[in-house]
């Protein structure tokens, strides 16, 4: 009898992979992202440094650009979600398998919270040095959780500005999450004038920029449920859980606001803009094709 061999495909290929990607997509977001935060914090004029550091568009910026290298990172892989708020949004709409959802998740904290702990050590010196000048210790680190506290928590996760309440500091993040989302679901919409040559990264990143600039300076622009629980969990074991229990467990708001705001802003694509271009029959527009999740470009010839 003839021996038949049964193909399987590798772990690697499926859900595994993907989780990788998450994995080290969010932790590549976090590591430019909260490290420009560092810079802002630890390094402006304000510590003494003076290089110029603690302006917004170093915040901006930062984090722009820190978005548009995580979605390169696992953008082929698993889509490049990096984002709860983004995972959530496409299970709702029946664009990712519930399945996933959680895993996603997982991959997506741990990652933040790796990155949060190579921060930590990476600028351990500087925030010694800053504490210090607050007479505070590095396990004071997440005294004050209002944005720019003398605790320095805030660089590695969100907080509020003093005079900004919960209802405000929750409207802030839904808003601002509701756009991230919205627009994501516009920019890779390949019915809707697609972003070609794989450019959807950099357009995405623009868009990180454009929240930040509008959206910002109220809460940090706590948009990512993962890029403030991640790194809060890991000063949380510096802090003594501190990060968690500060400021009336603050903590609820860029998790709950987040995932809430993204899911709303998937809907309102969907059932208006989305429902539009499916009433005019739109196709696909030019030659961009889908290849796995991220919208490219045919190569010449293909």
């Amino acid at each position: 009898m003839a021996s038949q061999s049964v193909s399987r495909t590798p772990a690697l290929a499926g859900l595994q992979g993907e989780m990788i990607g998450e994995f080290f997509g969010t932790m590549v977001l976090i590591l430019f992202g909260d490290g420009c935060v560092a810079v802002y914090g630890l390094f402006g004029k304000s510590q003494g440094v003076g290089i110029g550091a603690d302006t917004w568009p170093i915040i901006v910026f930062g984090w722009g650009l820190a978005v548009m290298l995580g979605i390169y990172v696992a953008g082929a892989i698993s889509g490049a979600h990096i984002n709860p708020a983004v995972t959530l949004a496409l299970a709702v709409r029946g664009k990712l398998p519930w399945n996933k959802v959680l895993p996603y998740w997982l991959s997506q904290v741990l990652g933040a919270f790796v990155a949060a702990l190579i921060l930590y050590f990476v600028y351990q010196g500087a925030l010694v040095n800053a504490l210090a000048a607050n007479h505070l210790t590095i396990g004071q680190i997440a005294s004050a959780t209002t944005y720019g506290g003398n605790g320095f928590g805030w660089v590695f996760y969100t907080g509020h500005r003093a005079f900004v309440g919960t209802f405000g500091a929750f409207a802030d993040v839904f808003v601002g999450s509701a756009l991230l989302v919205g627009l994501i679901f516009a920019i890779v919409d390949v019915r809707n004038q697609p972003v070609q040559a794989n450019l959807n990264p950099l357009i995405i990143g623009f868009l990180i920029v454009a929240i930040g600039s509008s959206f910002g300076a109220n809460t940090g622009y706590a948009i990512n449920p993962a890029r403030d629980l991640g790194p809060r969990l890991w000063i949380a074991i510096v802090s003594g859980g501190a990060s968690l229990s500060a400021d009336n467990y603050y903590f609820w708001i860029p998790i709950v606001a987040p995932l809430l705001g993204g899911t709303v802003g998937a809907f309102i694509y969907d059932f208006t803009l989305g429902k539009v271009i499916e009433a005019r029959m739109l196709m696909k527009s030019g030659t961009a094709e889908v290849s796995g999740e991220a919208v490219r470009e045919p190569s010449p010839g293909a």
